[in-house]
């Protein structure tokens, strides 16, 4: 039966009751008081936008690290709760990672990720405010392109005969500001994940993750999770990726470090260069405009006291509280336990490790920040986080979903163009979940294990959020389904075993799911 620990998924230290619209931006309750004054300080910077006079741009995706990560949840696709909106609709809290087919390596012209937005408007804005694209001939700085999707109908049907329809998603770029992208380009479409529970998965041993990899499928059990080992800039080492939607960040720190320079164009001590590539020059010419005066004293945007707080903040977001267990009679209901053992039984768990025990959750290598003033070495560990045991559902391995992707130059009425011709778009379509794009040991068609807790919650902070890494699946069913669209997915034999259960059977999964 059910553990009745699981209740407090994030450990009894860093756990919160609230099913809320804020139930991702609680701190972990087992904070001391000036720890909890050191949260509130990192979730103020967390949410303030800053401007162009403190270092943000030239180009970047949004203006705060709350512009993507919705209320501290999950980001969404460009829709409704429900229903695709207009073709003509922007990115918001979602951005397209670019790698080159077969080797991952950056565009050499628009480098490894895609910045839709500018901080400087076009040459005819006299008001200077941040456009969504921009022109090649004059502007000091441009929005890189301009990103829109459009979802087709896949349409199937259980073995009792009760249909179901998904979203298929085809991206498409235009109006290039810099030239043509390099011909064997694939881009990797990612909504921001939620970030709570963070700090735990980053406290859990490395060595007993990488323990569950099985990369040659040894026991023949069609799952082959493999460990993606990544370069760190904050140790200068590699290391076990584990955030990220391919686990290709070993820290929170790390990932805060990159996300600041990519999503926001604010250098840091670990991502020191503006995010421009060579032959940007437009770009280039607008970073030059930033005052010397208007940065840190480290010589870059953000502080190491300021990372280091949004860092901490980042890292103690507690996770919410499972939902059904009654506490008076020391059960869960009857739905959930039946869907506990189903999701069992059907193999979800070959991937979706219940269970984990954290170790000592280190302080930051930026030091003690609970003075708000100044970094003091050394940061001692966060007890909240530390010896706690955790039911997140994750093995923070990835996996291969299956699937592949073709890109083609063509004109909206669907005719071939090369990136010269006006009106030429650069579509990609992929099967699966596939997004083509290597990243260190990931695959084009391999994700990390995402956790489960706080998933039943995703809807309610943020009604417009989908799930899987683009946000395609509108429900939980959809994303369950989608896990075995590929006949090459490590999950198809399970997601076949889901289609074949009794209608009850799989309602009981999904009222599992909500209940996380």
């Amino acid at each position: 039966r059910v553990d009745a620990s699981e209740v407090n998924a994030g450990g009894a230290q860093a756990t919160v009751a609230d099913a809320s619209t804020n139930a991702f931006g609680r701190p972990a309750p087992g904070l001391s008081f000036i720890s909890k004054g050191l949260f509130e300080n990192g979730n103020h910077l967390f949410r303030t936008p800053r401007g162009r006079e403190r270092g943000t741009g030239p180009m970047l995706n949004a203006q705060s690290c709350q512009g993507c990560h919705v209320l501290d949840g999950k980001g969404n696709p460009p829709r409704s709760a429900q229903a695709p909106l207009a073709p003509d609709t922007d990115l918001v809290s979602m951005l397209l990672h670019l790698g080159l087919a077969d080797t991952g390596q950056p565009d050499p012209v628009y480098g490894n990720q895609l910045q839709i937005r500018s901080m400087y408007g076009r040459p005819d804005d006299p008001d200077g405010q941040p456009r969504l694209h921009g022109s090649l001939n004059g502007g000091p700085a441009l929005g890189e392109a301009r990103v829109r999707i459009i979802y087709e109908p896949v349409n199937g049907s259980y073995p009792d005969g009760t249909t179901y329809e998904l979203l298929q998603p085809v991206y498409r770029l235009s109006e290039l500001s810099y030239g043509p992208m390099a011909e064997n380009i694939r881009f990797s479409p990612r909504v921001a994940p939620g970030l709570y529970g963070n700090g735990l998965l980053g406290a859990i041993d490395a060595q007993a993750i990488q323990a569950g990899a099985d990369p040659d499928d040894a026991d023949g059990d069609g799952i082959s999770g493999r460990a993606n080992i990544v370069p760190d800039p904050v140790t200068g080492q590699d290391q076990l990726g584990r955030f990220g939607h391919k686990a290709d960040s070993a820290s929170v720190l790390s990932q805060s470090a990159r996300a600041y320079r990519n999503d926001m164009g604010l250098t840091n001590r670990f991502q020191p260069e503006e995010s421009c590539t060579p032959t940007q020059t437009a770009c280039l010419a607008a970073a030059e405009l930033e005052q010397p005066a208007a940065h840190e004293p480290e010589g870059v945007d953000i502080a190491d006291l300021d990372l280091a707080q949004v860092e901490f903040y980042a890292r103690t977001l507690a996770v919410p509280q499972r939902r059904g267990w009654d506490a008076a009679n020391q059960r869960w209901s009857d739905d959930i336990q039946r869907g506990r053992e189903q999701f069992f039984n059907i193999g979800c768990t070959g991937c979706h490790t219940p269970r984990w025990q954290t170790g000592t959750a280190a302080g930051s290598v930026l030091g003690d920040a609970s003075l708000l003033t100044s970094l003091t070495q050394p940061a001692p560990a966060i007890a909240a986080l530390s010896g706690q045991v955790i039911w997140p559902y994750t093995d923070m391995l990835t996996h291969d979903m299956g699937g592949s992707c073709t890109v083609e130059r063509r004109t909206a009425a669907g005719d071939a163009c090369t990136d010269d011709t006006a009106g030429c778009m650069i579509e990609q379509r992929c099967t699966g979940l596939a997004d083509g794009v290597l990243e260190h040991q990931a695959s084009g068609s391999e994700w990390r294990t995402a956790p489960l807790w706080g998933i039943g919650l995703v809807q309610t902070v943020n009604p417009a959020a989908g799930f899987l890494h683009d946000g395609r699946a509108r429900t939980l069913e959809e994303a369950v389904l989608w896990h075995g669209e590929s006949a090459q997915s490590e999950a198809a034999a399970a997601t076949e075993q889901f289609k074949n259960l009794p209608a009850r059977d799989r309602a009981a999964i999904m009222s599992f799911l909500e209940s996380m």
